[in-house]
C-alpha cells in the first residue's frame, strides 16, 4: 500500500488526504454541474470527462477519518457521454475499478479506466471527436505531469482544463536548493525554462519567484490557444492559512471562463468573494 493511501471502509485502498482536499473537490463538483447543464444541450450531450490522476475513487481525511468521494466518483454524478480515468498505481486502479462498478453500474459502457502513466497514455488515447471535454489534472507534484502531455491533449481538441498547480507543495519548498535534475523536472512540467533566466537575472523573494513561475505557466497555456488569466487562480490553503497550491482553470472559449468565474464567487465555506 502506498504511503499516501489508507484502507477504506469498503476494504479497498483510499487516498490519504488533508482537509483541504474537500475544498478542491468542492470547486470541481460545482464546475461539473454548471458545465454539464450549460453545455450539454449545445453539444447534444457529447461531453466527456478525463481524469489524468484518478486515484482510488475515495479519499480519507487524515485528521478526522472522514471518507469522501474522489474526483472520479464525483464526475459520475453528472451527465457525460464518456468518462476516461487514468491511474498509474495498480492498487488504486483496482480499487477505482471496483468502486465504479458499485457507484454507477448503469454507466459501465461509458467508462474507460486506463492503467498507466498519463504522460505515456495521453498521446495515444482515442478521445471522442467533435465533442467537448473537461480534464481534471491533479498531480502530487511537478514531476508527474509534463507540459508536452498538456500540449498533446489540447492539440486539435476543445477541452477545458482544471489543474492543481503545486505552487507550495511542488515548487516553493525546494526552489532555493534545486539540483539540476529537479530544475529539469520543473522545466518539463512548465514547458519552458524562462524562470531560470529570471532567477539568474536578479535576486528575488520566494513569493515573487513562485508568482513568476505561475505566470509563465499561464503564458504557456495561452500558447496552446487557452484563455487563462492569473486573477482566476483559486488558492487552496491549510488551516493555518499557508498556501498549498492553486486551482487553475483554462478554456479556449470565453464561456468556460464565465462558468469558472461564477463558481469561484462562493467558496467552500459559503462565503461570497466580492472581488471576483
Amino acid at each position: 500500500m502506498s504511503q499516501k493511501s489508507e484502507p477504506g471502509s469498503d476494504g479497498f485502498v483510499a487516498r490519504a488526504s488533508g482537509k483541504w482536499a474537500k475544498e478542491k473537490l468542492y470547486y470541481l463538483e460545482h464546475y461539473l454541474k454548471i458545465f454539464t447543464v450549460g453545455m450539454g444541450s449545445k453539444w447534444r450531450g457529447k461531453l466527456y470527462y478525463l481524469d489524468l490522476f484518478a486515484g482510488p475513487g475515495k479519499c480519507r481525511i487524515r485528521d478526522t477519518g472522514e471518507e469522501i468521494d474522489g474526483s472520479p466518483l464525483i464526475a459520475l454524478k453528472f451527465n457525460f457521454a464518456k468518462y476516461f480515468f487514468i491511474e498509474a498505481d495498480e492498487e488504486c486502479y483496482q480499487a477505482l475499478t471496483a468502486r465504479v462498478r458499485v457507484s454507477a453500474p448503469e454507466k459501465a459502457n461509458d467508462v474507460e479506466i486506463v492503467r498507466g502513466d498519463c504522460n505515456e497514455k495521453i498521446p495515444n488515447m482515442k478521445l471522442p471527436e467533435w465533442s467537448l471535454g473537461l480534464a481534471f489534472i491533479d498531480p502530487t507534484g511537478v514531476s508527474p505531469i509534463a507540459f508536452d502531455t498538456i500540449r498533446s491533449l489540447a492539440k486539435g481538441r476543445k477541452i477545458d482544463l482544471i489543474i492543481n498547480f503545486p505552487e507550495a507543495m511542488g515548487i516553493r519548498m525546494n526552489l532555493h536548493q534545486y539540483t539540476e535534475t529537479e530544475k529539469n523536472a520543473l522545466n518539463r512540467f512548465m514547458g519552458s525554462a524562462r524562470w531560470q533566466e529570471s532567477q539568474r537575472a536578479e535576486p528575488t523573494s520566494f513569493d515573487a519567484m513562485c508568482k513568476q513561475i505561475a505566470d509563465e505557466y499561464l503564458e504557456n497555456l495561452k500558447g496552446l490557444g487557452y484563455l487563462a488569466v492569473d486573477n482566476e487562480l483559486i488558492p487552496v490553503k491549510t488551516d493555518k492559512n499557508a498556501l498549498l497550491y492553486y486551482l487553475l482553470f483554462a478554456s479556449k472559449d470565453p464561456r468556460g471562463n464565465d462558468f469558472w468565474r461564477k463558481i469561484v464567487r462562493i467558496d467552500s465555506h459559503g462565503q461570497r468573494n466580492l472581488f471576483r
